[in-house]
C-alpha cells in the first residue's frame, strides 16, 4: 500500500516527522517523529493527520501543571459553584474541585473538565446525566458486543453495558470507553500482541529492535549522521532509547561528535540487539521462565556522558 501523504518535515503539534513511514501488522502507516522534547517514536499517520497524537504525552503534562496552578474556590461553570480543592488527583496528578450543584448536591469535579466546559452539573438524574445514553445494543466495537446496559455507573457518570468478546470473555466496559478510547477487546488482543514480541523479536523493553539496527539518515538531517546535529556552530551527539533522549556531548568537530555517537550505539544498540536475541532463544526453550522474567535494560549516564547498561534478567 503507497503512502497517501507525504509528511516529512512536517509538524503536527510538537511533533516533526522524521523520516520514512512504515506500515504496521494492520496495514496502518506510522511515521518516526521527533517530540520537541526530544523524545522520538513511530506515531500512526490518520493520529498526526486528525490529531489523536499531538505530543510524546509531554503536552498532556504541561496542560497538566497549568491546569494544576488556577485557583478555582468561588468560581461558577454552569450549575456547578466551585468549594474548595478535592484531595483526590486523577492518574496524571490532575487537580479535582469539590462542588455544589444548583439542585443542591455537592459533587468532586476534574478541573479539566471545569474549564473546557465538559461539566457544568453533577451526576444527578435531575440533569440526565453527564454521557450519551444511546442504545448500542448489538453493536460490535472490534472484538466486543455490546450486550445490555447494567445499573452501573463508571466514575465519571458513564453507563456500564456487558460485552462478550470473540474469544468468548464476557466484561463489563464503560460508554465512554467502546465509543471514544477504542476499547477493542476484553485484553486478549494485548496478550496476543505480548506473546508474539517473543516469536518476531521487534521489540525489547518498550524499544523497536527494527529501528535501532537500521542506519538510515533522515533526509532533513543537517550532519548527514543520525544522532548529530549542527548547532550554533556546535556539533551536537544525542541518542534516543526507551523513549529517552541522552545528550552525548557538544563538540568542535564532525568527527568527535560522530565517534561519541558511534560509541553510544555499540553501547547501547548493538548491546540490546544481542541481548535480546539471546533471550528470545531462552523464552522459546522455556515459557515459564520468560514470564516470570521479562526483559529489562536499565540505562544511566555518567557525569561524563558515558552510557552504563544493565540487562536484566543476566543470560
Amino acid at each position: 500500500m503507497a503512502a497517501k501523504h507525504d509528511l516529512k518535515g512536517k509538524t503536527f503539534g510538537r511533533w516533526t516527522v522524521l523520516d520514512d513511514s512504515i506500515l504496521t501488522d494492520k496495514g496502518e502507516r506510522k511515521w518516526w517523529c521527533r517530540c520537541e522534547c526530544g523524545t522520538e517514536r513511530a506515531v500512526l499517520e490518520r493520529s498526526l493527520l486528525y490529531g489523536g497524537s499531538l505530543s510524546c504525552g509531554c503536552l498532556r503534562r504541561d496542560n497538566v501543571a497549568a491546569v494544576n496552578t488556577r485557583e478555582l474556590t468561588g468560581q461558577v461553570f454552569g450549575e456547578l459553584t466551585v468549594l474548595s480543592r478535592a484531595e483526590r488527583q486523577d492518574r496524571n496528578g490532575g487537580v479535582w474541585w469539590r462542588c455544589r450543584c444548583a439542585c443542591g448536591g455537592e459533587y468532586e469535579v476534574p478541573a479539566t473538565l471545569l474549564l473546557t466546559g465538559k461539566r457544568t452539573h453533577c451526576a444527578s438524574k435531575v440533569h440526565g446525566g453527564h454521557y450519551a445514553h444511546t442504545d448500542i445494543t448489538g453493536q460490535r466495537f472490534g472484538r466486543l458486543t455490546a450486550l445490555f446496559a447494567t445499573d452501573k455507573r463508571g466514575e465519571r457518570g458513564s453507563v456500564i453495558w456487558h460485552c462478550v468478546c470473540d474469544c468468548g470473555n464476557e466484561a463489563d466496559v464503560s460508554y465512554n470507553n467502546l465509543m471514544y478510547s477504542a476499547m477493542q477487546s476484553c485484553g486478549c488482543r494485548k496478550r496476543e500482541h505480548e506473546q508474539s514480541l517473543h516469536t518476531y523479536l521487534t521489540h525489547v523493553d518498550g524499544t523497536s529492535l527494527e529501528r535501532i539496527r537500521s542506519r538510515k539518515v533522515p533526509k532533513n538531517s543537517t550532519t548527514g549522521t543520525r544522532g548529530v546535529y549542527l548547532i550554533r556552530g556546535r556539533y551536537v551527539a544525542k541518542i534516543t532509547f526507551q523513549k529517552r533522549t541522552f545528550e552525548l556531548g557538544s563538540f568542535d568537530t564532525m568527527e568527535q561528535a560522530v565517534e561519541a555517537r558511534q560509541r553510544a550505539e555499540s553501547v547501547l544498540f548493538e548491546q540490546a540487539a544481542k541481548f535480546y536475541e539471546r533471550y528470545a532463544v531462552l523464552a522459546t526453550v522455556d515459557p515459564e521462565w520468560a514470564l516470570a522474567n521479562p526483559p529489562r535494560i536499565i540505562v544511566s549516564q555518567q557525569e561524563d556522558k558515558e552510557l552504563l547498561v544493565q540487562m536484566l534478567p543476566e543470560l
